[in-house]
């Protein structure tokens, strides 16, 4: 026979051989994937009594397709928003089961004789529960919808966070063939850095071109397409360093944020089923019986210690998070298998050549033997949880009843301070920015200047790659700085001793960003640092003082939230109609002037003492003063109602009780839907009434691709934009710099006559 003929024979064989098991498996009601292992084992060579695989390598290769597939499956279920809404008590519980049982399972490797590298994988190996077993079996012991089954799924959607950052960190290790050195610390932080970039890059593009594309994907397109996307990271993993199995997940993660990540599941489910089968038969295939009677010993040892070491510290980390003893056994003696990505490490450990011949098989048998002992441990887990009460002294009872709970702690509880708020937004924003100039600079040293090098001569291809470096760095740096939150604002204003860390975060921002601009000159220029500090610093001042750089960041951060958030806001905007929940995000509070002479206009008042509030009406002898410039004089007993984000309006309440004042609020700030909804109440005549109207930007529009301080829509109109809903991303009472794209609705706040004009000019209808 040819090579094409084994290549079907042993598919045909694989494929009936998985067939018959699955059937007989699903009879008896045992894990699926177990069957797949035992079917791999029966029709390896090492059983010889019926027909056997021929060519092992082409299993092997299939299996490889079957790895990246599952981690895409696994990535299309996770999404980076999951890690968000995930509970503190599963990440605690996480952290302390995984931490625990790699050092237990290094050292246990040591003990049996194993090499640092080994021991190290084999620690790897038994830190993770299984997610398939473990989910299989909460459906077939009807326990989804005990309190515990939450937790357990959390802390897997963690664990299987922390088995991705894991193989990065092995295959690190297995390189470099060392376990210790600063150069070690030193590549894994490069790798950390390439990943940054790569998903930041990733969750830019991929979902903006799905989304360009749309109106193009039926089911076969949309298949291949998300195939040629997971395949392509699968080879860009590879080349830059990364395992095949982090680029397929990386890949179904940024998917799954988009609106298509259920479609793409489902279309995806047959073809992971498929090779998922191929990847189990092909582990089943590495247990050869005379490996496992030789290591019969270590099997049975790190067989106990995973049991125990699972069951031992899951319950531990159960109750540090706060959970009560019943619902920590319960979860414990849950987690007592590995599975899946135990697998998976092994395979990496093969693939990389250095694990041992014996480590795969071992694994294997260790896995299937704590598959078959969960059941019998989570119905178990009641008669031991009773029997340790019983024994448990009075004191103890009463700690765990004073320091436990039977909720799990989801985090919703604790404070949700200005200052968490303020340093996630500050570091997420500083890491993607340095992981962006990094990229630019490696790009340019290793590329840009070559090429102009190669092309032009004397000092003239060193300005220009210096101009071009530093000009492309100009996105980031003003992404990065381009303004104040309204959160750092409130900080600010709040306490005066907020004042100096919030100075100092700021300056480290700039300092960063100067760092990467003398470093571009100092490469190219070759400058003296006596030259390079004022140039960075003078050169990024500049940066966060341009309109236009300004502009071109918050169209940046736009998109990158939106498609990092696709998903949810889609599913939003469906829930609350068509752009109907731009209104919840602008609040309205109401003040009255008193001492105006201090202050003569709007704009001295409230732009030069806070960022962004606008005064949409002012109330004067009963007289309604709708949208009134800047330049309107404010008088004593004017009533004036402000437009702002809560935190603006929370801010200048504190600046109120801190500061002499001229106003006082008259009423707790309303959001804009209620604000609207309270003048129809109040029975106010509709010309002093404000409005709220959308206008669709097309590409015929003669504001597009403007600022809105120079599209002229004021002038023209006399109305505000007052939020810009972008992707369904709404960027509330956005600033003058923003620019107008094509496709963007416009929340405009005005009155009747600007409603008509807009009328007239077709904006709506």
């Amino acid at each position: 026979m040819g090579h094409l003929d084994y290549f079907i024979t042993d598919l045909a064989l694989i494929l009936v051989a998985s067939g018959l098991v699955t059937v007989i498996f699903r009879k008896i009601k045992l894990p699926v994937v177990l069957g797949y292992i035992i079917a791999g084992f029966l029709i390896s060579p090492h059983f010889v009594w019926i027909p056997t695989v021929v060519e092992v390598d082409n299993v092997n290769t299939w299996a490889n397709i079957g790895i990246v597939f599952l981690m895409f499956a696994l990535g299309l279920e996770f999404s980076f928003k999951k890690i968000a809404t995930v509970g503190v008590s599963a990440i605690i519980t996480a952290v302390t089961v995984m931490g625990a049982m790699i050092i237990i399972g290094t050292i246990t490797g040591r003990l049996l004789g194993f090499d640092k590298l080994n021991s190290l994988f084999l620690g790897g190996m038994i830190s993770m529960s299984s997610t398939m077993i473990i989910m299989k079996a909460f459906e077939e012991l009807h326990l989804k919808g005990e309190k515990f089954a939450s937790l357990v799924m959390g802390t897997l959607v963690v664990e299987d966070i922390g088995g991705i950052f894991m193989i990065i960190i092995l295959s690190t290790l297995s390189v470099g063939k060392d376990v210790s050195g600063g150069a070690l610390f030193q590549q894994i932080g490069i790798l950390l850095l390439f990943l940054i970039i790569w998903l930041v890059l990733g969750i830019y593009l991929i979902p903006t071109i799905l989304r360009k594309i749309s109106h193009l994907l039926n089911d076969e397109t949309l298949l291949i397409v998300s195939l040629a996307i997971c395949f392509a990271m699968v080879v860009i993993s590879w080349r830059i360093g990364f395992s095949e199995a982090l680029g397929a997940f990386i890949s179904g993660s940024i998917l799954a944020g988009t609106v298509k990540g259920n479609k793409i599941d489902k279309l995806i489910k047959p073809l992971k089923d498929l090779f998922g089968a191929v990847f189990f038969v092909s582990v089943g295939m590495m247990v050869v019986p005379e490996t496992l009677a030789k290591y019969i010993v270590p099997i049975i040892v790190i067989t106990a210690v995973t049991i125990v070491g699972q069951m031992v510290f899951a319950t531990i980390g159960i109750i540090f998070s706060g959970c009560s003893l019943h619902t920590a056994i319960k979860g414990g003696f849950s987690m007592v298998q590995i599975g899946e990505f135990s697998f998976i490490i092994a395979s990496l450990g093969v693939n990389l050549g250095v694990t041992k011949d014996y480590l795969y098989p071992v694994i294997v048998c260790v896995s299937v033997i704590t598959i078959f002992t969960t059941p019998i441990f989570m119905k178990n887990s009641e008669r031991v949880y009773n029997a340790i009460m019983k024994i448990l002294p009075a004191r103890a009872r009463a700690f765990l009843r004073r320091y436990t709970t039977e909720k799990e702690n989801t985090g919703n509880n604790e404070s949700n301070s200005d200052w968490m708020r303020f340093l996630k937004r500050y570091i997420s924003r500083t890491l993607i920015a340095i992981a962006a100039l990094f990229l630019i600079y490696v790009l340019s040293k290793n590329y840009l200047g070559l090429f102009l090098s190669d092309h032009l001569d004397g000092i003239v291809d060193e300005v220009i790659a210096t101009v071009v470096t530093c000009a492309i760095m100009m996105t980031p740096i003003s992404l990065m700085m381009h303004r104040k939150s309204n959160i750092f604002v409130k900080l600010w204003i709040k306490s005066v001793s907020n004042r100096l860390p919030l100075t100092l975060l700021r300056g480290g921002q700039m300092a960063i960003s100067a760092v990467f601009i003398m470093l571009t000159c100092r490469y190219y220029l070759h400058l003296t640092w006596f030259i390079l500090v004022p140039v960075g610093l003078i050169f990024v001042l500049l940066i966060t003082r341009s309109d236009f750089l300004k502009g071109q960041a918050i169209r940046v951060e736009a998109r990158f939230i939106a498609n990092f958030n696709e998903k949810i806001l889609h599913k939003r905007k469906e829930n609350s109609g068509e752009n109907k929940w731009m209104d919840d995000k602008l609040c309205v509070g109401q003040f009255l002037i008193s001492n105006a002479g201090k202050w003569d206009i709007i704009t001295d008042l409230y732009n030069k003492r806070l960022f962004d509030l606008t005064v949409i009406k002012i109330i004067r002898n009963g007289k309604s003063i709708n949208i009134p410039g800047g330049n309107e004089i404010l008088c004593d007993g004017d009533q004036v109602h402000i437009m702002g984000t809560r935190d603006q309006l929370e801010a200048y309440v504190i600046i109120l009780e801190k500061e002499e004042h001229i106003d006082t609020p008259l009423a707790p700030c309303v959001t804009m839907k209620e604000y609207l909804y309270g003048q129809i109440f109040n029975e106010i005549p509709a010309l002093d009434q404000i409005m709220f109207v959308a206008v669709l930007v097309t590409k015929d529009s003669t504001f597009v691709k403007k600022q809105i301080k120079n599209s002229g829509f004021r002038e023209k109109y006399q109305g505000l934009i007052a939020g810009i809903d972008r992707y369904n991303y709404p960027i509330v009472n956005p600033r003058v710099t923003t620019v107008i794209d094509e496709g963007d609705v416009l929340w405009i706040v005005g009155t009747e006559k600007m409603a008509e004009k807009l009328l007239a000019d077709g904006l709506i209808e």
